[in-house]
């Protein structure tokens, strides 16, 4: 979504230059006080209809409602792959999906882990797959891959976990297994809490891994859910869950509900 700031000594003035710049159609996203009162001026960040229209088509839930014994052609589960860097919470989120009923809930779902290199990552997801009573695969290398996917030939979804290593990193032998699996959604894992000057080298860096979607998580350290949208109006990609919190599964929710409300914030937002 295209998303610009404007200052000016107040409102009126913040938000002509925004319909300078953007039309007459230009949409208050938020605003803000640039001091402790409105004598500093106002800075506001605003968007177009079009923008915000396909913004809302990429935070509108789209949870696969899978069928119980749903395979795709090949007769394999649908595998869905989580990747971002090291502490986004990618091994957290793999478990709040497994077992939240919002997300494949009414599906048998089992856990595949190519997360080898951090250590106590395979005994983080174990636990989680104990508790939950999910059946739970490790994949060292991609010999090891063929016979986890048999033993996960029951299930209808495999949530994948993987290394917080981007494509650039030398272990590349968790990539190989990735692009032998095929996901039919790879899940770009990022804190709302990232620089936004870095997003965009970091989403190229798992876009080349093949990225569908992503889930912003850390919400929750996040002063303002119009913060988070903007970030995730940044990321330019599909956004289905939101997580703000470590409770597995309570603290993860779909993203339309948190990110839409914070948008609306006028009366042309609302109308938009």
């Amino acid at each position: 979504m295209r998303l610009e700031t404007f200052r000016g000594a107040d409102y009126a003035t913040a938000f002509a230059l925004a319909n300078g710049v953007l039309g007459d159609d230009a949409i208050l996203v938020w605003s803000r006080n640039l001091g402790p009162n409105a004598t500093a001026g106002i800075e506001v960040a605003c968007t177009t209809a079009d923008a915000l229209a396909q913004f809302r088509k990429r935070v509108t839930p789209g949870t696969p409602r899978l069928a119980r014994g749903a395979r795709r052609r090949d007769g394999r589960p649908f595998i869905v792959a989580l990747v971002g860097p090291t502490g986004a919470g990618k091994t957290t989120t793999a478990a709040k999906l497994a077992v939240h009923p919002e997300a494949f809930g009414g599906v048998r779902v089992g856990l595949l882990s190519l997360d080898t290199y951090r250590a106590g990552a395979v005994e983080q997801l174990q636990s989680y797959a104990d508790v939950a009573n999910l059946p739970f695969e490790i994949a060292y290398d991609s010999r090891d891959l063929e016979g986890a996917l048999l033993r996960l030939g029951s299930c209808d979804v495999i949530l994948v976990d993987t290394p917080g290593r981007g494509p650039k990193a030398e272990a590349s032998a968790w990539q190989s297994m990735l692009r032998r699996l095929d996901p039919d959604e790879t899940h770009f894992v990022v804190p709302a809490t990232m620089r936004l000057d870095l997003l965009g080298g970091m989403r190229a860096d798992f876009g080349a891994l093949g990225a569908s979607h992503a889930i912003v998580t850390k919400v929750d350290e996040v002063p303002m859910d119009s913060v988070v949208a903007q970030f995730s109006a940044e990321l330019g990609m599909p956004v289905r869950w939101i997580t703000d919190g470590q409770d597995v599964p309570s603290d993860l929710r779909e993203a339309g509900p948190t990110l839409l409300g914070a948008l609306a914030t006028s009366p042309a937002m609302a109308a938009a």
